[in-house]
Order: C-alpha cells, then structure tokens, then sequence
C-alpha cells in the first residue's frame, strides 16, 4: 500500500504522513455535484495508493462531507489519519463556545463513525472573538484529555493570527489556506518560524487559491478581488495554450515547499485524484511557471478581508 510514498512526521505529533492529503471539502459539493459512490471509490483508491490522510469539517456541505467519508471509512478506520473541525456551522454562523465545540465534536464523531480523531481542529478563528476562540481550544484541549482527540490545533486565513494563537496557546497542528501557492506564498514567511519554534506540525490547504488556479476558474462565492481572478484566467489560457493544465502546475509548484509537512489536495473522484498522484513524481516545467508567475506578478500576495475585525 503505497510503498512509494514518502511518510513523514506531522510536527512533534507521533502522527506519519504522507506528502498529500485528501482534502474533504469537495465531497459536500462546493464546486459541484459529486456521486456518492464516487466519493467512496476516490477515497478507498486513495487509501490504496498510500494517501492516508483525510481532513474534512462538519461545515462542508453541512455535515454530507463528513457523512460520506465516514461511510467510506466503514472498516478502513485504522488505516488512516482522520482530520476533522468544529465551530463553523454556516458561511455565517460561529460558535467557539466550549460547549458547542464540545457537542460538534461528539456529532463528528457519531457521522464519521469512529470513538476517536486523530486532529480536532478550531474552523476559521478568524470569526470568533479572541475570548471565544480561547474557550474554544480551553474545549480542544478538555477533548484531548478525554481521549476523544489525539491532537488539536486551530485553521483560518490572516496568517497573523494564526500566528498569534500559535505562540500563545499550546497546539499541535496548524492549518493555513490560500498562502502556500502560485498567488500568495505568505506562509513562509509569517508562518513557518513560529510553527517550527514551537515544533507544531503545518498543513497548506487550497494549492489552487479555492478553484482560482484551475481551467474552470473561481466560483461565484469566491471572495478574492476580481484582478486576482482575472489574472488566474488568464494564466489558466497561457497554460491551455501550452497544452498544460494550470491546476496540475499550481500543485506541483505547492509540493515544491518542503517548510510545511502536508499539502491537502480537494479530491472527488479517482480520475482526479490519479490525475494528481502522477504530480509527485513528475518534474515541473521550468519555463512555464516563469511564465505563469509574470501573469501572476501584478497581484502576487493580495490579500481580502476575512472574518471579523474585534478581536
């Protein structure tokens, strides 16, 4: 089962995985419909194939994400590494209080039908209040105690105050989304030092910047500023016009940051996920990323308002 998959450490955790990981997300149906079966097949070929490293949240598609994948784990369970998260309900409903992170946890738990989580993780922080983010890990770490959690950590998009929680409250996992790729690769610089300080292990997630660096292009819902999603058309055009595809060049370029342990990569079928699989071995074409970080240039790094401002 995929010998040739480099596993390594997740941080100070006892925690091995492998390089990629099977981003959830998909399986609720954000980026469109996806079969039920197809789901199961996606994850069984990926557990096949060595990606053993599953995240998801009960705020994917409003619980499906995790109701599929914890029937494809149906007698899988030990062999894998179950990532999951707690306290967003909605696109704007929040709750870190400890009794409602304390309660998603055990409906988690019962939808993904396992009495315990690898990593139990706090969904966009930056939607709480400070003090409520502090209840919140206050319930991580109660969790933790109980067995119920083997690791906790906390995910969201400013990378300060990822980096700010990270220094000042004792985490073992740290996920970052939309600064680790082709349009904004902040994550070393305001991340990677305080995560390594406190030996916590790192996970990158949305190496496409949420669907801008595919030939599809952003969703409707996509709240990057309209130049960011100009600029990743017209780079998906300059790929296709090389007979490449953008996405596969902005997951290849991601795996190329050996300063985070693992890359999440969405998934919904197998086609995809072989698709990507093939991107671990395969080297990236030199010219074509300089030519795609020119048309990328202009906007390199812009960030957008996320979450709330009184923390």
């Amino acid at each position: 089962m995929g010998d040739g998959m480099d596993y390594r450490q997740l941080g100070s955790t006892s925690l091995r995985v492998p390089p990629v990981g099977f981003g959830c997300a998909a399986l609720g149906g954000p980026y469109g419909d996806v079969d039920a079966k197809e789901c199961t097949r996606a994850v069984h070929h990926a557990i096949d194939s060595g990606i053993t490293f599953f995240d998801t949240s009960a705020y994917y598609g409003e619980t499906l994400s995790e109701t599929r994948l914890g029937r494809a784990l149906a007698g899988k369970r030990d062999q894998v590494t179950l990532a999951t998260k707690g306290g967003r309900h909605s696109a704007d409903r929040f709750d870190f209080s400890a009794k409602n992170i304390i309660r998603m946890c055990e409906d988690s738990l019962t939808r993904l039908q396992t009495d315990y989580l690898d990593i139990y993780q706090l969904h966009d922080i930056e939607f709480g209040k400070k003090a409520a983010v502090r209840e919140g890990i206050e319930a991580l770490q109660h969790l933790k105690k109980s067995g119920k959690v083997r690791n906790i950590g906390v995910t969201g998009y400013p990378l300060h105050l990822l980096a700010e929680v990270a220094k000042e409250e004792e985490l073992d996992v740290v996920l970052s989304y939309c600064h680790g790729n082709l349009m904004n690769n902040r994550i070393n610089d305001l991340l990677v030092p305080v995560i390594q300080a406190k030996g916590m292990g790192l996970i990158n997630a949305s190496v496409t910047h949420m669907g801008i660096l595919t030939p599809h292009g952003a969703q409707d819902w996509h709240p990057a500023p309209e130049m960011v999603k100009k600029a990743g058309r017209k780079a998906a055009q300059h790929c296709a016009s090389k007979g490449a595809n953008l996405a596969e060049l902005a997951i290849q370029f991601s795996l190329l940051n050996h300063q985070v342990d693992l890359t999440l990569l969405g998934t919904r079928t197998v086609a995809e996920l072989e698709n990507s699989l093939v991107l671990l071995n395969r080297a990236i074409d030199e010219d074509l990323l300089a030519d795609v970080r020119a048309i990328i240039e202009p906007v390199y790094n812009t960030e957008w308002a996320s979450g709330l401002k009184e923390h």
